[in-house]
């Protein structure tokens, strides 16, 4: 028989002795309590785990958390895979210390649905009961179970029951599925060997699918195994998907390098780190001034480590405050951007001794770098992310925005922790709504980020013009070199400038639209005697020294006015020292066409010899033909390069398209 899944999770929470354990065998039918101390001490001291059908037959999980404060540390680690909370008061003790802590760290664990179960009505009469509901409601009032049903319930005598068990229907079908998107991870609950089938391992796994044969990669340990069989709520199964207890046969890892608080993931994109960022929230109870630096007990996933709270903003937090710190762990752990925290300490608060939960938060980024405080622009980019983190679309467009280079698929899988169909799916939403755009050589980039380089390039090119009146435009390479953005960005924004027309070309340089170049007429002089110099004297010209000395001016001053004859196209530059007028070098691709026309290649020594001219001025000029296409260098030999195939074609594409039109006409 088929059995029908949902992939929600239910857990327990709530004081010691409120009857959590009861209310769950009561709905499930199972004892969540197996350990032998558990059973001898009537208490709960571990995660219990057990399936729960609902009305329509479907089946969730449940997960039965301990309450008392010796044991907070298994109960957060139980917290982070629920997704409808039962929070369980009893109606004879009422709102006790834990039912405090508990409601605190499902708060900051992000949670959003739940119902409150008022068990142990049997003991108490009517005024007691609505006594604690009204002290419930007050409890409540600004919370996410705010409007919660609270149901009377006994789980002696069943009072109660239907009405609870409807609510919690209610609830669960208010609370959509847990989303599978991204690769298989899991925290990891328990490890054991099972003899003749190997470890087994157990969680609620909080992102992807898994089915047998997977493999999977075990952090921070390093270890990596297949699966060989699986369960889903203790039945055998042949997927298993975020939000549901799952069993894991790994036979390939020893059980006892399998520890609570290890990652499984079904991608080895991540790498743990000892350093991460995050908002933090203090909760409002909390007296004490935190301090930076302040050394806390850091609980993520079913992990628990020592960290420090470095913090990015102010150097104290009272209750009730917010700021990005960077969490500094005693220890490595696989962390992912959105992924929820709690942090416990010892504090001085009054009446409070041992560790007490004083906030929590998610994670906003895994730099693995210290961080200074007070940076506008660490603050600016944590203030983005804290945005965008709850929404994988905006996230993906985040992570676009903050690409130096073009971000790709396998660029973005890593800091989206997606699988590359939902990157592609989350580019093309980006793309519809103009968020971002596509470059030639593949990958995307921000509408804002080009925005921003493409002021900048206005800003640069007018700076520039102003600054050199006499040139027709900036070169690509001289705005690199001013700019330093990516080569990518700038060749793309410059382009959308071109195709807006706030740009023009001017040969191979970049100007503003309209710009002409004013040369005053000493300078058109003196560039009008250079290349009455270089234009005779074809492909031996003078070096810029000899056409300073000839025409008695700096060398500074003939040197820019060469760059100006160059931008301008008349003039070439081969090489730091020779400068050859552009009729020279047409007539050496001549000479290198015919040389190709007598053999399907020529060395340097029969293009020297092809030009009669000496190495100095034949080595320059065709390692410029080289640079242009017009050639292609294979050792010493050079064959005809993309330029110089379409002049020696005979076949145009005018010819080709008349050959083609005659072909077809027959």
């Amino acid at each position: 028989m088929t059995v029908l899944r949902r992939n929600i999770m239910l857990g327990t929470a709530g004081h010691v002795d409120h009857g959590k354990s009861a209310l769950v065998k009561l709905l499930t039918g199972c004892e969540t309590d197996t350990l032998a101390e558990e059973k001898q001490r009537g208490l709960t001291i571990d995660l219990g785990f057990a399936p729960c059908q609902l009305a329509d037959k479907r089946v969730v999980g449940i997960v039965d958390v301990p309450g008392h404060v010796d044991f907070i540390r298994n109960m957060v680690a139980g917290a982070h895979g629920i997704d409808v909370v039962i929070f369980v008061v009893a109606a004879d003790d009422g709102i006790m210390p834990q039912t405090h802590e508990h409601l605190h760290i499902l708060t900051l664990m992000g949670l959003r649905h739940g119902l409150v179960a008022l068990t142990k009505i049997d003991l108490v009469d009517a005024a007691r009961r609505e006594f604690v509901i009204q002290d419930l409601r007050r409890l409540l009032a600004e919370t996410f179970l705010a409007d919660a049903p609270i149901c009377p319930i006994s789980n002696i005598t069943g009072e109660g029951y239907d009405n609870f068990f409807d609510s919690l229907n209610q609830t669960v079908e208010a609370c959509g599925d847990r989303s599978c998107a991204g690769p298989f991870r899991l925290w990891v609950e328990d490890a054991f060997t099972i003899r003749g089938a190997g470890t087994v391992v157990t969680g609620i796994p909080t992102h992807g699918r898994i089915r047998p044969g997977d493999e999977l990669h075990l952090l921070p340990a390093g270890l990596s195994g297949h699966v060989r069989r699986m369960q889903v709520y203790g039945e055998n199964a042949t997927e298993g998907s975020a939000g549901e207890c799952v069993a894991l046969n790994i036979p390939e890892l020893d059980h006892e390098a399998v520890r609570r608080g290890m990652v499984l993931c079904g991608s080895n994109l991540f790498e743990p780190v000892t350093m991460a960022e995050a908002e933090l929230q203090i909760l409002k109870s909390i007296r004490s001034k935190i301090e930076d630096h302040f050394e806390v007990q850091f609980h993520v996933g079913t992990a628990s480590v020592s960290a420090r709270l470095a913090m990015l903003e102010d150097t104290v937090m009272t209750g009730g405050q917010k700021q990005f710190v960077q969490l500094r762990l005693a220890s490595p752990l696989p962390l992912v951007p959105g992924e929820r925290f709690v942090v416990r300490a010892n504090i001085a608060d009054a009446g409070v001794s041992g560790l007490t939960t004083i906030g929590g938060g998610h994670i906003l980024g895994l730099s693995n770098t210290r961080l200074r405080r007070k940076k506008p622009w660490t603050l600016d980019l944590l203030a983005a992310r804290r945005e965008a983190v709850a929404d994988p679309v905006r996230w993906c467009e985040q992570m676009v925005r903050e690409s130096e280079s073009p971000a790709t698929v396998a660029s973005l899988q890593k800091k989206c922790w997606s699988r590359p169909e939902e990157i592609a799916e989350a580019i093309k939403k980006l793309r519809a709504e103009n968020r971002v755009v596509s470059v030639p050589g593949g990958g995307w980039l921000h509408c804002a980020v080009l925005q921003k380089v493409a002021e900048n390039i206005l800003a640069a090119v007018q700076t520039f013009h102003a600054a050199n009146p006499q040139r027709a435009g900036i070169s690509r390479e001289e705005l690199q070199a001013t700019l330093k953005s990516n080569s990518v960005s700038l060749a793309a924004a410059a382009e959308s400038l071109l195709h807006s027309k706030q740009l023009e070309r001017n040969g191979a340089l970049l100007a503003r639209a309209g710009w002409n170049a004013r040369i005053p007429d000493r300078d058109q002089r003196l560039c009008d005697q250079i290349a009455a110099k270089l234009q005779p004297a074809g492909w031996s010209p003078p070096g810029l020294e000899e056409l300073a000395a000839a025409a008695n001016e700096p060398l500074p001053r003939v040197t820019a006015m060469a760059r100006l004859l160059a931008e301008r196209g008349v003039v070439v530059r081969l090489d730091d020292q020779i400068w050859m007028h552009r009729d020279a070098v047409e007539a050496g691709q001549q000479t290198a066409l015919k040389l190709f026309r007598r053999a399907p290649a020529f060395t340097t020594m029969e293009f020297r010899d092809a030009l009669g001219v000496s190495r100095k001025f034949a080595v320059p000029l065709v390692d410029y033909l080289d640079r242009i296409r017009f050639t292609v260098r294979s050792g010493n030999n050079r064959t005809p390069g993309v330029e110089a195939k379409k002049l020696l074609n005979p076949v145009t594409a005018d010819v080709k398209e008349a050959l083609t039109s005659c072909t077809n006409s027959e």
